[in-house]
């Protein structure tokens, strides 16, 4: 089988790529469950919203820096070698999906096919809600209850987790499909040897 550029999923993740991961992973989950604690944005003492904002600004930081990697960043990284941006890579992801739908789990190189699709949604699922909260860290007055452009921004960033969560529900679900498999993928991204 052609892997059309794409890294082996064999392969052992470089360092960075795996902090990466690790850092997203830190910094977006917690992050993402402080979220219900920043509705005290609106009184005088608001800690909850500060220290979701925090950690937000740790995964955004995260997932920006897998924008800037994966347009300059190391070959393996980049989104030209895995992207399902072109007609090639969509058919494969039509044909994994095909094959989900028949119970067949996909074996293709990381990132080609139905994963990529999954890692690209997923990414800007990230990226709008990373950009939603950001804008919010800056135009949020606390103290206050949020109204206008703030207020829409607000119900933006809200509805973006709902991404975020579909995405870590494929994510997860072909994490532990591969598993049952056999093929411990996860392993190599807490440095330790993979299959």
């Amino acid at each position: 089988m052609a892997t059309h550029g794409i890294q082996p999923a064999e392969t052992q993740l470089s360092s960075a790529a795996v902090l990466l991961h690790l850092g997203l992973v830190l910094f977006g989950i917690t992050a993402l469950f402080t979220g219900g604690l920043a509705d005290d944005y609106k009184k005088m003492e608001y800690t909850g919203y500060t220290l979701h904002s925090w950690l937000g600004m740790g995964g955004a930081f995260f997932i920006f820096l897998r924008v800037i990697l994966g347009l300059v960043g190391p070959r393996h990284l980049r989104f030209s070698q895995w992207a399902p941006y072109t007609r090639e890579r969509l058919r494969l992801a039509g044909e994994d999906i095909v094959g989900l739908l028949r119970l067949r789990l996909p074996e293709r190189p990381a990132h080609a096919g139905v994963a990529g699709l999954v890692q690209a949604f997923g990414l800007l699922g990230l990226i709008a809600t990373a950009s939603s909260g950001l804008l919010l860290y800056f135009i949020l007055e606390p103290g206050y209850k949020a109204r206008g452009f703030a207020h829409s921004i607000k119900e933006f960033h809200e509805g973006s987790i709902f991404l975020v969560l579909l995405f870590l529900s494929l994510h997860m679900g072909a994490i532990i499909a591969h598993a049952l498999r056999g093929r411990h993928y996860w392993r190599s991204m807490i440095f330790l040897k993979g299959r």
